[in-house]
């Protein structure tokens, strides 16, 4: 069964194989860790900077939360939750980031990520969320939409990753 649990060091190497997986793939709509970084110190070198963000203390970011899917003990992918509405998440990053490793896709695991995401930002008091999707992402825009997420529009952006794009912005009240 596909559970979200706050990252541990057990899952450190398979975490860095699904970000390997990612970047092999050229997967550019969500960047996890260099997964030249991840060696058997990286999760405790990166502990206190997670607290920190989870408490709100890395200054420009919103409090956000880090989750890794694991179903019947392999790591399937990531979610995170960020609780704020600043100005970052609300025109670039939205309120949630998910990944499923790519040797998982086709799996159905994208829509079950989202959908205990989704109660976990409830149970973190979030009344709604904003997604930020890519317009070429065909595969998060079904699954948004699949769940309830309703286009505000549709705005130009740019990061270093994705060049100019068009970027869908999908709310979705929990």
């Amino acid at each position: 069964m596909l559970q979200l649990i706050k990252r541990c060091p057990e899952y450190t190497l398979d975490y860095k194989e699904y970000c390997q997986e990612l970047y092999d793939n050229k997967v550019v709509y969500f960047r996890p860790s260099n997964p030249d970084t991840i060696d058997e110190d990286w999760f405790s070198r990166t502990k206190s900077w997670y607290e920190k963000k989870e408490k709100g203390l890395v200054e420009g970011q919103s409090p956000s939360f880090h989750y890794w899917a694991v179903d019947d003990g392999k790591f399937i992918g990531e979610f995170q939750l960020r609780t704020e509405f600043t100005e970052k998440v609300l025109k670039e990053i939205g309120s949630i980031g998910y990944a499923v490793r790519v040797s998982e896709w086709g799996k159905g695991y994208g829509t079950k990520m989202l959908r205990l995401g989704l109660a976990l930002a409830k149970e973190h008091g979030m009344e709604k969320v904003l997604f930020t999707i890519n317009d070429k992402n065909t595969t998060s825009i079904h699954v948004c939409e699949k769940l309830g997420g309703k286009l505000e529009d549709i705005i130009k952006a740019y990061n270093e990753v994705e060049g100019e794009h068009m970027l869908r912005r999908y709310w979705i009240c929990l």
